[in-house]
């Protein structure tokens, strides 16, 4: 019996703008007309692996078991780059470029076994000569193969070993007896809170309850752009209007917002490197 539901989700850095996405889902659904495909995002920056990586994360462990992803942000397209089909500690498949797109589930779900899609087996047959589209040649296909069961899993191609998979640098925050220090992935797009990839686990370490407040500093490289002693609340309304606040995003992990406002424009705050943050619980 396959462990497969029918559902395909793609992802993609190639907005909607022109044929390519369709392209993409003719060639699932020339596979199984039957398939329900759903879009998470076509609006990753190209070329953004990273962003690519943590929208993963932020779709993937809230759908059913059996579920295909096909992310496509490929800026090494028809090089030496491996394709990998990757399933998840809950019973999802990813189809993706090795180029560090499964690192964000990696690190929070994790995968049970990664296969390398051999192209007698994944390549569409009808796909020419070009080696510039694999979303549409590849991936898509292979996706559509899995997902509608016609190809299992094990039939992709040989096993990678997890230790061969590329992933991200920066993924773990640095915890020490009396303070964290992690990255800011991502901003909560359209309010603006800085997401940050301290988990809940990790904050945790450093005993602080709701309502207390956390030495909160962000750097960007050696130069500390921002401190403040911010309260810890569970939900926006914890603090005033305009105040800031340590809160558990959406995610499970933590982030830094203004309560109404927007805290990255607030203070010209970025994300990635050089930018990091440093928690700490306030001494006495």
């Amino acid at each position: 019996m396959s462990d497969v539901n029918g559902l395909l989700v793609l992802q993609s850095d190639f907005g909607l703008v022109d044929g390519a996405v369709a392209a993409m889902i003719g060639v699932a659904l020339s596979v199984d007309e039957n398939l329900k495909i759903y879009n998470l995002t076509h609006e990753i920056p190209p070329f953004d692996t990273f962003e690519a990586s943590y929208r993963l994360l932020q779709a993937v462990p809230y759908w059913p078991e059996g579920t295909v992803f096909v992310s496509v942000i490929d800026p090494g397209v028809g090089s030496s780059r491996s394709s990998l089909v990757a399933k998840t500690s809950r019973g999802q498949y990813i189809v993706t470029p090795d180029n560090g797109s499964l690192s964000h589930v990696a690190r929070v779900l994790g995968f049970t076994e990664v296969r390398e899609i051999s192209e007698e087996v994944g390549r569409r047959k009808s796909a020419g000569h070009s080696q510039t589209f694999h979303g549409r040649d590849i991936y898509s296909y292979t996706g559509a193969l899995l997902a509608s069961g016609q190809v299992s899993f094990e039939e992709i191609g040989k096993v990678v070993p997890m230790e061969n998979i590329i992933l991200l640098e920066d993924m773990y925050p640095q915890i020490e007896a009396d303070k964290i220090t992690g990255t800011i992935e991502t901003l909560d797009v359209r309010f603006g809170s800085l997401w940050t990839n301290i988990s809940l686990e990790d904050f945790q370490k450093l005993e602080i309850q709701q309502g207390e407040p956390v030495d909160v500093s962000i750097y960007k490289e050696n130069i500390r752009l921002y401190h403040s002693f911010v309260p810890y609340g569970l939900t926006f309304a914890d603090v005033e209007i305009g105040e800031p606040l340590v809160y558990l995003n959406s995610m499970d992990h933590i982030g830094i917002a203004i309560n109404q406002g927007n805290f990255a424009r607030a203070y010209n705050i970025g994300t990635r490197r050089p930018w990091r943050v440093v928690l700490a619980k306030m001494q006495k």
